[in-house]
């Protein structure tokens, strides 16, 4: 008999070769795994949002209702978004709306400056002198880097080349942090997506010993479906045509 572990594995490598069955072209068992993996996903969060709501609230509720009350408040506003179905009563789903957008940005505000600004600024402000040299030119790079992008993005102020004569030290100062600022977020961003495609390709490589190595005969199946869909596609479209 097949078991249940077996079957999830045949279904997980069969999932995985019609996902990547869209690189060449589109077909009938990519959007059953784009479909099914998109009604998972929502059956999920939804089984999560109300095992939190249980947690969170009913249970304490049911327990302790003389401390826990204020839940109450909570759930009257949840279930006001709701009110949007209704034509008639379709502005009381304002007030849910409302707070939580407010409630949002409240503590958007009280923390973005913190954790994007102050905290940005202090990890900058570095010793450009310590006893390691390998510190003290990492150190020397991340100030000059943030000081060169900050300067590429100054659009309003830019020291102009005299037509006629010496330029001025701070012209100097200036395209010096611009040059290293262009060319330090090249690297940065260079950086980035050479770390990006690394992870795509282990993503890839677990896939495959997790999924279709082990199950050779699924994936080969899955794939000789996955062919069959995209030959059945270009024979239809040209028969259309």
């Amino acid at each position: 008999m097949i078991s249940w572990e077996v079957l999830g594995a045949w279904l997980g490598a069969a999932l995985v070769v019609w996902i990547y069955s869209f690189v060449y072209r589109d077909n009938v068992f990519y959007k059953f795994a784009e479909h099914l993996f998109v009604g998972v996903a929502a059956g999920y969060s939804i089984s999560l949002a109300l095992d939190s709501l249980n947690r969170v609230a009913i249970k304490p509720l049911s327990t302790n209702p003389a401390v826990s009350w204020h839940y109450v408040i909570a759930i009257i506003l949840g279930l006001l978004m709701f009110m949007k179905y209704s034509k008639k009563y379709y502005w009381l789903a304002r007030y849910g709306v409302g707070v939580n957008i407010a409630v949002g940005t409240a503590l958007a505000l009280r923390t973005t400056p913190m954790a994007n600004i102050v905290r940005q600024i202090t990890a900058t402000i570095l010793p450009l002198w310590t006893p390691d040299p390998v510190t003290t030119l990492n150190n020397w790079l991340l100030v000059l880097i943030t000081l060169g992008g900050l300067t590429y993005f100054l659009f309003t102020i830019f020291p102009k080349k005299p037509e006629a004569g010496k330029p001025s030290l701070p012209y100097y100062v200036y395209r010096v942090l611009y040059t290293i600022g262009i060319y330090g977020m090249m690297v940065g961003f260079g950086a980035l997506f050479a770390n990006t495609i690394m992870t795509r390709v282990g993503f890839l490589i677990s896939i495959y010993l997790q999924y279709l190595q082990p199950n050779a005969w699924a994936s080969i199946t899955a794939a000789l479906l996955a062919a069959i869909a995209i030959i059945a596609g270009i024979v239809m479209g040209r028969s259309r045509k």
